[in-house]
């Protein structure tokens, strides 16, 4: 026969309190990783970057409808 093994709400509480620790301090490990990687090279920031696209007019009515309709179909 099995026994049925009652815990006390202070030993739960115990072990949700250790369970909680061990995913913070877990969590907190990748941080504390990634803070002893050697640093990236710093991005020139004296020129603005070119757009990947050249500017295209566009059609305000078809810009009104296309917008309408992806409103209704994402349910805004």
């Amino acid at each position: 026969m099995s026994e049925n093994k009652q815990i006390s709400r202070k030993d739960f509480m115990k072990g949700v309190g250790v369970t909680v620790a061990g995913v913070a301090v877990t969590g907190g490990l990748g941080g504390l990783l990634t803070g002893c990687a050697a640093p990236e090279a710093a991005a020139d920031t004296t020129t603005a970057p070119e757009w990947p696209y050249p500017y295209k007019k566009l059609d305000p009515a078809k810009v009104e409808e296309r917008a309408f309709k992806g409103y209704k179909e994402m349910g805004g």
